[in-house]
């Protein structure tokens, strides 16, 4: 019966989690350092995303900032990356999708200032740091308005702006569709801004479509938040509650009332035959239920466990035997969270 259980609960996490690519709240990173070097990111450009240094005698780096950022039905998150001119952008890769059909990237973004000659800051790229997939770049409509604009591919295509306006200093989430077709010429990107995440995709009018221009898709694998180009052109604000997906519900970090927030734990079992179990969390968590299986579905821990928000030395039976372990959360208002780890 508990192997019967756990292959329910496994099934069941993998289902919640298939639609979905990455996801990242920036929660559980240093807060005033720069980005690069936290989780995947890198400013590195030898590795996927990175843009290399930044230009200018006044460069800092790109730091994460406390800041709160939310989306209705979508997300919400305490930490933000900051959009700074002259400063030194930042990216990182992810799992590559390669088929026809549909890519979903979501994200909230703050935007406090954009400048009147527009340069990209956001790029989702294809199989190299110098292929665009598609670009976001915004422009002032007044003293405290801009547009969203969207291209894709190379910097000849054209851009398409939103005919509606967006206010400084205010989150709003925007969700890009690319649709990848067969030929060099056919791609689309769209753009839902200020989306309504709870409506759905039929639920929401679009803002932007682009399908002008040459293609440069294929091997979509990586991202990056572009500033390093000087400070002409460049927006400031922040962003946070990055998704990627291959539906729309697949984008969102509000998984159902009984389901930690993806990013709330990330579980190291390095340490787990000297019985230690390193646990990373986003929230302070008293009085939670920590339990254990083995692949065939047995119970070999169940303790009550308190976490600080940081990163935590939990106490187990060391596990000596190698193979693939569920580990289990449940909170005091039976939240769940599960992740597998591999003790070799």
């Amino acid at each position: 019966m508990k192997k019967i259980l756990l292959f329910i609960l496994t099934l069941t996490t993998s289902l919640i989690y298939s639609q979905n690519i990455f996801q990242d709240s920036f929660a559980t990173y240093n807060s005033n350092a720069q980005l690069s070097g936290q989780g995947a990111w890198t400013n590195n450009s030898s590795l996927p995303g990175g843009l290399g240094t930044c230009v200018g005698g006044g460069c800092l780096n790109a730091f994460v900032v406390d800041q709160n950022i939310s989306s209705t039905g979508y997300g919400s998150s305490t930490k933000a990356f900051s959009l700074t001119p002259n400063t030194d952008g930042c990216g990182r890769a992810f799992t590559p999708f390669t088929d026809n059909g549909d890519l979903y990237v979501g994200m909230v973004i703050n935007i406090t200032n954009a400048q009147s000659s527009p340069t990209d800051f956001f790029r989702v790229l294809s199989g190299g740091n110098f292929t665009t997939t598609f670009r976001m770049l915004v422009q002032p409509t007044s003293g405290s308005t801009y547009s969203i604009g969207i291209r894709k591919g190379d910097t000849t295509n054209p851009t398409v702006y939103t005919a509606n306006s967006y206010n400084y200093g205010t989150d709003y989430l925007l969700v890009f569709k690319y649709t990848q077709a067969v030929g060099v010429n056919d791609d689309t990107i769209t753009l839902y801004a200020n989306a309504n995440y709870s409506a759905g995709e039929a639920g929401n009018t679009v803002s932007a479509t682009n399908f002008a221009g040459n293609d440069q898709s294929g091997n979509i694998d990586r991202m990056s938040f572009r500033q390093n180009a000087g400070p002409a052109g460049m927006p400031t604000g922040i962003v946070s509650l990055v998704s990627v997906a291959t539906t729309w519900d697949g984008l969102t970090f509000n998984l159902s009332n009984n389901e930690f927030n993806r990013n709330t734990f990330v579980i190291s079992g390095n340490e787990v035959t000297n019985g230690v179990l390193n646990i990373k969390s986003a929230i302070a968590l008293e009085n939670a239920l920590l339990s254990i299986y083995d692949i065939q579905g047995r119970k070999i821990e169940n303790k009550i466990i308190s976490l600080a928000e940081n990163i935590n030395d939990v106490a187990i039976n060391p596990i000596h035997n190698s193979g693939v372990y569920i580990v289990e959360i449940t909170g005091a208002n039976n939240q769940r969270f599960t992740q597998k780890i591999v003790v070799k």
